[in-house]
């Protein structure tokens, strides 16, 4: 055999086995391309009153990270018309049975959410902690707002819009509940700074606007030199608006309130309310989200227990400004 005929020969073998070699690879890229798909994840957000303006716009916030991150998705749960723990319960139990990667929620009570959320960390399910929290330190961690600054805050605005004078009140939900005891507290501590100041305690409305509006009302007739309230979250502070604008004093009783829903943004635009202590809500879902996301995946070194996000307090004079918009409530 000639060796041209032997070097021809070696050719076509060597093309031959580098083509086998490469439909192999083909052939073994093809194989593994479905194990390399992202891993779908499910978060469950339980809010604490799922008709909220609050938890709607937290719920935005989750989403959007979610939609960012791309393998995440968030159902969100919860009460549509109380906050309690007897109705936020089965909307947990119900999460926990549909064995979800993870559970964020806002607790409605500090201790009775206890035993419930134990039961889902035993079923395996990691649960973080949103807005509120319970008093056992068994969530992964917990994204909320500073509320006792919150409830300084609001003392400082209530102060500076009665000339540090007179008598002032509060309403809020119930005891028990993790975040309005915060913001009682740090009001009332704070409050004692005006020695001018009488201040006639807290009543509790149940989350109730119509029990709220009607505490109001007694209160305004019971003191004449009630010069302003606060109130302690949204529901509280609609009963409270509502009962002063009926009796005829709105602007004259100065009105100081926790969070920036669409009727209290409107109300301080047309001078009922002087101040809204407004949290970010939008950045509390979001920031829950990044964190479940990264326990979820095996990356749970330093997560830290908790995460603030934030709060303005807003204004007539700021509450059209850019920097404020991010902490205006958009269900």
């Amino acid at each position: 055999m000639s060796r041209r005929i032997i070097a021809v020969l070696i050719a076509f073998t060597l093309a031959a086995a580098a083509l086998a070699s490469t439909a192999a690879l083909g052939s073994g890229e093809s194989q593994q391309a479905p194990q390399a798909q992202k891993k779908t994840y499910t978060f469950y957000l339980v809010a604490g009153i799922a008709s909220d303006a609050f938890y709607l716009t937290m719920k935005k916030g989750a989403q959007a990270a979610a939609k960012k991150l791309g393998n995440v998705k968030v159902v969100f749960t919860g009460s549509p018309a109380a906050f309690s723990p007897n109705t936020q319960i089965p909307f947990l139990n119900g999460a926990i049975a549909r064995k979800p990667d993870a559970i964020l929620i806002a607790p409605t009570d500090k201790t009775a959410l206890i035993a419930p959320i134990q039961r889902a960390i035993k079923a395996g399910i990691p649960v973080a902690t949103v807005d509120t929290f319970i008093t056992k330190r068994i969530a992964f961690t917990n994204v909320s707002t500073d509320n006792p600054a919150g409830g300084r805050a609001a003392a400082d605005a209530l102060a500076k819009a009665i000339d540090k004078s007179g008598d002032v009140a509060a309403i809020s939900v119930n005891p028990g509940i993790s975040t309005t005891d915060q913001r009682r507290d740090g009001f009332a501590a704070q409050l004692k700074k005006y020695p001018n100041i009488n201040y006639l305690g807290v009543q509790y409305c149940n989350d109730d606007q119509t029990k709220a509006s009607n505490q109001t009302s007694a209160l305004l007739a019971g003191h004449p030199n009630l010069k302003g309230m606060f109130a302690m979250n949204v529901v509280s502070g609609n009963g409270v608006t509502q009962a002063v604008t009926a009796a005829g004093k709105s602007g004259k009783v100065k009105l100081v309130e926790f969070d920036a829903g669409p009727p209290q943004v409107q109300a301080l635009k047309a001078g009922t309310i002087d101040a809204l202590i407004a949290q970010y809500p939008y950045g509390i879902g979001q920031k829950a989200v990044q964190l479940a996301y990264k326990y979820v995946t095996g990356h749970k070194a330093g997560i830290k227990k908790h995460y603030g996000t934030g709060s303005a307090i807003v204004t007539r004079a700021n509450v059209n400004s850019p920097k404020i918009k991010k902490f205006l409530y958009t269900p």
